[in-house]
């Protein structure tokens, strides 16, 4: 008797289906005794269980942004997911580099936070607040303001009032601030 499978979504390694079994998410080439795929996801990573709509998500754009990882002394923290061409899951906390002084710019609960903010030599404050104007920033919209220092298209935020505006997100010219545009 067969049994039914839920399908996530497609393997990006491979192009099989991927299935959530009870340890996690596989790829049906990644099942039986002479598996052809490798991609294995586990059901719970960092002390975080995965939803299978994450999954999905990473299974299509390779790289997500999430919250609400623990470390071992139960500290919560937020990351990116990366999949990685050999089917294993990096956790990324760097999303690019700081447009103000070339260090690396961190994922943080609230905002995209310069590495060299402590540095005592040469502090930074530069960040990127994670909300702005109602908006929650995506990962590419983050990555995009600090590879080219602007979002490539609006964004919809919000009044005090309620009404709706749009406007890009960029680098201030001291670049030391996000400004919209």
């Amino acid at each position: 008797m067969e049994t039914e499978k839920k399908i996530i979504g497609r393997c990006p390694l491979c192009g099989g289906n991927v299935v959530k079994t009870c340890k996690g998410y596989r790829c049906e080439h990644n099942i039986g005794d002479s598996p052809s795929c490798v991609l294995n996801i586990n059901a719970i990573i960092g002390n975080r269980k995965m939803a299978d709509a994450e999954v999905a998500e990473l299974l299509e754009k390779r790289r997500i942004l999430l919250d609400g990882f623990a470390s071992k002394e139960g500290k919560a923290f937020p990351t990116v997911l990366e999949l990685a061409d050999d089917g294993n899951i990096l956790m990324q906390p760097v999303i690019g580099r700081c447009p103000h002084c070339g260090g690396e710019i961190r994922v943080g609960s609230r905002a995209f936070n310069c590495s060299n903010y402590a540095n005592q030599n040469a502090p930074c404050s530069f960040a990127i607040w994670r909300n702005i104007g109602g908006h929650q920033l995506t990962l590419e919209e983050a990555k995009e303001i600090c590879e080219k220092g602007i979002t490539s298209s609006e964004l919809e935020m919000y009044r005090e009032d309620g009404s709706i505006y749009r406007k890009r997100l960029g680098v201030s010219p001291d670049k030391l601030q996000i400004v919209k545009i």
